[in-house]
């Protein structure tokens, strides 16, 4: 068999077994696929986040499952987790349709930490995060929905929402147009509706959007039995 031979068959392998594979990788609908996409998740950690394989890392985040997101993360900034990457629309605009699809509450910390983390470093130049990904009202508002009053400014989420904002702030810096102008404005008023008691954020950003919902309350755990699995495997590599 010669080297296009078998690339032709494996890309036909996966292809007719395409939907047992994701489940096994990605899938969060059971308690067993939920075991399988945590060991795949260690495992790609293990291999690390490179520009190359850096959508399964995201295709991973996306699943929102504490279990998953945990063996991926390991020990990592979750900040951090796609700074590697230079930034470019596709990956700005999945950030920002995650934060929409959610409510507060609803994203495990990790995930939304991932996240906003991939966001702020896009806009550490809001100017120039401003060129690959115009950002509009709707993603101000999907962003500040996640701010958290009875928390402090210090609390971390809280802490990197506010940093996001104070930068867009600065938007127009270098190359004013109205459109910045409006947005830098209203970047400025949802920060200062956290910090001013006597504003409150749903002044800012539409209430429908501020509905807090429990994530727990609908997150697949682990089988018992993979968990012990998983804590012998840990305590043999210690």
């Amino acid at each position: 068999m010669n080297e296009w031979d078998s690339g032709k068959e494996d890309k036909d392998f996966f292809q007719q077994n395409r939907q047992i594979i994701l489940d096994g990788i990605l899938g969060t609908g059971n308690p067993i696929q939920v075991g399988s996409s945590m060991a795949f998740a260690k495992y790609l950690s293990h291999v690390g986040l490179t520009s190359k394989n850096h959508s399964l890392f995201l295709k991973t985040i996306e699943t929102n499952n504490k279990w998953v997101v945990d063996e991926l993360v390991a020990d990592r900034d979750p900040r951090l987790m796609f700074a590697v990457i230079r930034p470019y629309y596709e990956l700005i605009h999945r950030a920002f349709e995650l934060l929409s699809s959610w409510h507060p509450g609803q994203i495990y910390s990790k995930v939304l930490l991932t996240v906003l983390g991939t966001i702020e470093y896009s806009f550490y130049k809001p100017d120039d995060g401003f060129e690959i990904y115009p950002l509009g009202i709707t993603d101000l508002h999907n962003l500040g929905k996640f701010l958290d009053q009875e928390e402090g400014q210090h609390n971390s989420i809280n802490e990197t929402i506010l940093e996001i904002l104070d930068r867009l702030t600065r938007l127009g810096e270098y190359q004013s147009t109205i459109q910045k102008n409006i947005l830098a404005k209203h970047a400025y008023n949802i920060r200062d509706s956290f910090f001013d008691n006597t504003k409150r954020l749903e002044d800012i950003i539409p209430k429908v959007l501020l509905v807090r919902i429990k994530r727990e309350d609908r997150e697949v755990p682990p089988s018992r039995e993979f968990i012990d699995f998983a804590q012998k495997i840990d305590n043999n590599d210690e």
